[in-house]
């Protein structure tokens, strides 16, 4: 519908500029035409009168003239007066009071008849006809009216007003039936692929084409239409197969889960006792028999002790992995700023002997479960903690940065740092870049902090130089405030 209003509207508004800019155009040129021919019979006509003065002027019968003047302006309405110039003086005229001054002051050129085209005093237009009568100057001068001789061109104005009124409806409504003629069926296939119908269905609307162009473009929908019923099939049947692939990953995640908690129910209390025998009895036998024994069994049972406690870290460890990974998150607004001041507190209580630089940029908040996000900061900032061990004048800086609208956090020391080579390997459970001599540990905390962040849909990276200490980067999916 919107398109054939345009069509219509279109080719109406050229249509009637086309009929009005011609009907102009023809109606100027027929008014010029007509004032041109009226002009030349009243020439003709003053020529006549000229002719028949002669006679007169010579028995210098001005009544007569008069008469004949006064005749002639009584019988038309086109002629406005006439007057005789005799000698460049007035002979005879038609006017109350005498010749006006300024007709006295026009001097026409001495052509054949010429015409002085002027303004009056009512500012009405005049055509000035000069006709000479005889070889001493005597001239008969007659007023055309110009108002009159357009007067009569009035009927055939009115005509030509009427028929472009016409030819504007006719045209218009021829217009209205090409615009419907030519979106009929672009119509119907608008709304069809408005409505995205399905033309191949029974309720899908009809198209009849008429034209080749129409019957290709319709063609192209219709097998546009296929196709999309095609892929919205295929989509639905893989939609299917993907619902009932979730269902059988949810059954096979539910076991998974299941088995997990059997298998961290075994750590904790299957393989806990037995660790806690070869403890208690290595333990006894220190007690009981160190008399008894050299220096090398002394080692041995030192080194069967401390396997013992690292064993149960290992398994403490596991276990804290093992439920970050079944824990639901509660972010809740986190002062991480302060929350790092009390770790490493807790850090500097636990060695009052060393002295550590440390540095917190204030005002560092986060959105965050409060447990989870704390286990991170022990871990990042232990490690900060724990690799600065054998540095001179150790520094631990926490701080955060804005990227672009995402929060950075970051946690800096000037420790023993890590070679970027292996930097892949740091979140990974059980990998350790290194000696167990130089630092203890169990490789598992980078691997829990990955995850938690993870869970947040944040993630982490570092950057380090061995020797010259390490950088840890973290997000937790939020935005700056």
């Amino acid at each position: 519908m919107q398109l054939k209003r345009i069509i219509a509207l279109r080719v109406i508004a050229l249509l009637t500029i086309m009929i009005i800019t011609v009907s102009t155009a023809y109606a100027y040129f027929t008014i010029q035409r007509h004032r041109e021919l009226t002009l030349n019979l009243w020439k003709t006509r003053s020529a006549v009168l000229a002719e028949g003065f002669k006679h007169l002027i010579l028995w210098d019968d001005r009544v007569a003239i008069r008469q004949m003047m006064l005749s002639e302006v009584k019988g038309s309405d086109t002629l406005l007066y006439g007057f005789l110039l005799k000698g460049g003086e007035p002979y005879v005229y038609t006017f109350e009071k005498g010749v006006p001054l300024p007709l006295l002051q026009q001097r026409p050129p001495t052509d054949v008849q010429p015409v002085w085209e002027f303004e009056d005093s009512e500012d009405m237009v005049v055509y000035d006809l000069a006709t000479v009568i005889d070889a001493s100057g005597t001239a008969l001068r007659i007023g055309l009216k110009r108002s009159a001789i357009d007067a009569k061109m009035q009927p055939l104005l009115i005509s030509f007003c009427l028929i472009g009124l016409l030819s504007i409806g006719v045209g218009s409504y021829l217009a209205f039936l090409i615009a419907r003629r030519t979106t009929r069926e672009v119509d119907t296939l608008a709304e069809a692929i408005a409505r995205y119908g399905e033309l191949a269905d029974e309720n899908g609307p009809a198209i009849t084409a008429t034209t080749s162009e129409v019957t290709e473009l319709v063609k192209s929908f219709k097998q546009l239409t296929a196709r999309r019923r095609g892929a919205e099939l295929a989509l639905a049947s893989l939609n299917t197969q993907l619902e009932q692939r979730v269902n059988e990953r949810t059954v096979q995640l539910t076991a998974a889960n299941l088995e997990l908690d059997s298998f961290a129910y075994s750590v904790s209390h299957d393989l806990r006792a037995p660790l806690r025998g070869v403890e208690g009895f290595s333990c006894a036998l220190q007690e009981d028999y160190a008399d008894r024994l050299d220096e090398t069994g002394n080692d041995y049972i030192n080194r069967i002790r401390k396997g013992c406690v690292r064993m149960g870290r290992l398994i403490d460890d596991l276990l804290k992995l093992s439920r970050i990974t079944r824990r639901e998150i509660n972010r809740v607004p986190v002062d991480l700023s302060r929350m790092a001041e009390q770790v490493l507190l807790d850090l500097k209580a636990s060695e009052p002997d060393r002295n550590v630089e440390v540095r917190i940029d204030s005002g560092v908040v986060a959105s965050a479960d409060l447990t989870l996000i704390r286990s991170v900061l022990e871990n990042l900032l232990g490690n900060a903690w724990k690799f600065t061990r054998h540095t001179a004048m150790p520094c631990i800086h926490f701080s955060s940065l804005n990227n672009n609208g995402d929060c950075i956090y970051c946690i800096r020391d000037n420790g023993a740092g890590f070679n970027m080579a292996y930097a892949d390997k740091l979140f990974l459970v059980f990998q350790r870049l290194h000696r167990a001599d130089e630092f203890d540990g169990t490789g598992i905390g980078l691997a829990s902090v990955q995850r938690v962040l993870l869970m947040h849909g944040g993630r982490i990276w570092a950057e380090g130089e061995e020797g010259k200490g390490a950088a840890f980067y973290f997000t937790l999916g939020d935005k700056e405030p």
